[in-house]
């Protein structure tokens, strides 16, 4: 074969390994177009309150995939490492799972569990094609798109009001170091002449995803060493997290607070310095790591290596063979029917319960509750006499929006946290079971309230099957959700909570004798 002849089957094969390639990516891109067309928490629930906290539905997936599409693409390594030899058996183990995921998906209708399919499945394909080089080499674009994953509600409120907690009691620990006598009551900041709420809006947990990813993108982009950027990774989380209690600091010291241009022009800001710390935190890190020795030099290349090109191009095969059958399977698989649209039906509940009397209606605050959404709720306030006042609240969870979940501590909680100064458990008989009893002073008024879950597995089961959408599934559990809670006031005498227990069971008892059913309904 002449010189020529070879030079021309090489510039033939290049081509049809290109065409291969726009395919893949073709087909891809139908395999996993419920990514841009697919319906968020705030399609489903347009009553969202910041949707940053809603982080269960509402990031723009298409925008991180193409922030990570184009970190790939400036990769110049990419094209060697693509050359390098591939390793099949080890990329079944995530392509199994990610094609599982992919058609488990579709069924259900959950563009999370898409997205998880889509990071697996092109993990497992670079994996199938070029090897362990190339998969090193597009890990920080993966985890990028991990860190992007929507979450349930339910996970979303066992994160988030911790965070909340821990943001209001840190706030306090420096305005008190700076000489301002303050104090945490739950989400609340107590001072002399004010307080105020730390909300959702205002945690760490958005800037602390989003320094993370810049953090990711940098190191993707710049050669640096492996201890250099696990470090700066690590950095992220915890300078977000510092610089977003200095500006909740500084939202608290302002008279101005309230007004919404100062809260997004002061978050603004501090993100600046936050990617300042960043790059300070890099500069030093510079010093004792050379950069010029990084991990992601370029790999050598087996780019002459004919038989390696062949084998190439049969795996691209392939992979352009399964993305288009996965994209004719997200077309024409079977989905479980959506859920019809909310209808809230209403908890039914008398205006007369005994010698109780319904006083008032008080709204249902969402600035208080956040990320917390019931299917339906009732909230009132019944009177015996004039001084003994109850007041109850029901919510319920049908389980047909994994955006929506009440599960959370929150419930525990008359519309403010307050100072905790009890917890405890309390057997309120058995029509119901064991209740959790807390008492909290907000300083001007001490309550009791218990409060009790019916329908509820336990925490870890919740997220399992909000993980994977069993719920929308055949494996749905029909009885639904329920939370009740009741609270009273405590008379601050010695025998002010045994007179605040009194009451609230003897409410209780009145439910019971109407008729109304507080325990197992659903």
């Amino acid at each position: 074969m002449t010189l020529e002849s070879t030079e021309s089957s090489r510039v033939t094969n290049s081509r049809k390994e290109q065409a291969l390639l726009v395919l893949l990516l073709i087909f891809a891109a139908l395999a996993f177009h419920q990514l841009v067309t697919g319906k968020t928490a705030a399609d489903v629930i347009p009553d969202v309150v910041g949707a940053f906290f809603f982080i269960s539905g509402t990031p723009p997936q298409f925008l991180y995939i193409l922030v990570a599409g184009l970190l790939f693409v400036r990769r110049k390594d990419i094209a060697a490492a693509y050359h390098e030899k591939g390793n099949p058996w080890s990329a079944m183990l995530f392509l199994v799972p990610g094609i599982g995921l992919f058609m488990w998906g579709h069924f259900v209708g959950a563009t999370d569990i898409i997205h998880v399919a889509f990071i697996l499945t092109g993990f497992g394909a670079a994996r199938y094609l070029s090897g362990k080089k190339l998969t090193r080499a597009l890990l920080p674009p993966a985890l990028i798109l991990v860190l992007a994953t929507p979450l349930p509600a339910v996970l979303i409120n066992q994160l988030i009001f911790p965070l909340q907690l821990w943001d209001t009691e840190h706030s306090v620990w420096l305005l008190n170091a700076i000489g301002i006598p303050s104090l945490a009551m739950g989400d609340m900041i107590s001072m002399a002449e004010n307080s105020t709420r730390f909300a959702e809006s205002c945690t760490a947990l958005g800037f602390i995803i989003w320094l993370t990813i810049f953090a990711l993108a940098y190191v993707y982009i710049f050669r640096i060493t492996r201890w250099h950027a696990v470090l700066l990774v690590l950095a992220a989380p915890f300078i977000a997290y510092t610089v977003n209690i200095l500006r909740a600091l500084t939202l608290v010291l302002n008279p101005a607070q309230e007004v919404l241009t100062i809260h997004t022009l002061q978050g603004v800001v501090f993100f600046l310095i936050g990617f300042s710390l960043l790059y300070a935190v890099d500069s030093i890190l510079m010093r004792y790591f050379d950069s010029n020795d990084g991990e992601h030099k370029a790999a050598p290349g087996l780019s002459g290596n004919e038989k390696l090109a062949g084998q190439k191009q049969k795996k691209l095969y392939v992979l352009v063979f399964m993305f288009a059958a996965l994209g004719i399977a997200s077309i024409a698989l079977p989905q479980w029917p959506t859920p019809a649209a909310d209808t809230y039906p209403a908890i039914s509940l008398a205006d007369e319960l005994g010698e109780w009397q319904l006083t008032a209606t008080p709204p249902v605050k969402y600035s208080f509750l956040g990320s917390v959404r019931y299917s339906s709720r009732l909230f009132r306030d019944y009177s015996r006499g004039r001084k003994e006042l109850v007041s109850i609240f029901m919510g319920t969870d049908d389980r047909l929006r994994r955006q929506r979940s009440l599960l959370s501590d929150k419930n525990g909680y008359q519309e403010a946290i307050g100072l905790e100064l009890e917890r405890s458990t309390v057997d309120l008989g058995p029509d119901i079971g064991p209740a959790v009893a807390i008492v909290t002073d907000n300083g001007t008024q001490r309550m009791l309230t218990y409060h009790w879950y019916e329908g509820v597995d336990s925490t870890a089961k919740e997220i399992l099957y909000a993980l994977l959408a069993l719920d929308q599934s055949p494996f749905r559990r029909e009885k639904q959700l329920r939370v009740t809670r009741l609270a009273t006031y405590v008379a601050l005498t010695p025998e002010g909570h045994m007179l605040a227990d009194k009451r609230l069971r003897a409410f209780i008892r009145e439910i019971k004798i109407s008729g109304t059913k507080i325990k197992g309904a659903g």
